[in-house]
Order: C-alpha cells, then structure tokens, then sequence
C-alpha cells in the first residue's frame, strides 16, 4: 500500500508499506485547537482513498496514541477495548488534482 499523510504544517511523504508493516509519527496539536492531519491511501489497483486520520475536535480528548488499523474497506481506530470502524471520504473528492496536491 502506499501511504502519504500529511497536515498544513507537516508532509510526511509517501511511503510504501507491505501488508501488517506499520508506520508511526509523533506530534503536538497545535494551540488553537485546528490540528489536522490527513493521508491517501492507494493499493495499486487504481482505487486511490483518502481520511482524515487527526481531527483535533474528534481525536484530542479520546487517544493520546491513536492506533489505527487500515482495511480496504475504510479507516479503523483501535483504542482501549473497542475499535471504531469509518467510511473512506467521498470518491468525488478523489479528482486527479486532488491526488496530485495529496501524493506529489
């Protein structure tokens, strides 16, 4: 798979990862509260999908290591004793500049 996340302050570049390989980065949200970051995820079958993996509001109280398990299916985040399963962001978010500005 390969992964490319980043926020407006941070491009953590694309890196290609093999099936249970992990990837980990540290960071400190930012004071005003808007920390964001996002990746694109494509597996080489030219289905190119997107999430975004930090949301301050969303994220900030409930993990301080958030853990997340990718599934082709969607993004899902393991923490404590549940995990909690989302939906890839809309395709029609996923034009070509749009994958351009994500992955280049």
């Amino acid at each position: 798979m390969m992964l490319h996340c980043k926020s407006g302050d941070d491009d953590l570049k694309v890196r290609t990862l093999m099936p249970h390989q992990g990837f980990h980065w540290t960071f400190r949200p930012n004071f005003f509260g808007g920390t964001l970051f996002f990746c694109a995820m494509d597996w080489g079958e030219g289905g190119l999908h997107w999430f975004d993996i930090y949301v301050n509001y969303r994220d900030n109280k409930r993990c301080k290591f958030c853990s997340w398990s990718i599934k082709k299916s969607g993004p899902c985040l393991v923490f404590k004793d549940r995990t909690s399963c989302y939906h890839w962001k809309p395709q029609k978010h996923v034009v070509e500049g749009v994958y351009r500005r994500v992955i280049n």
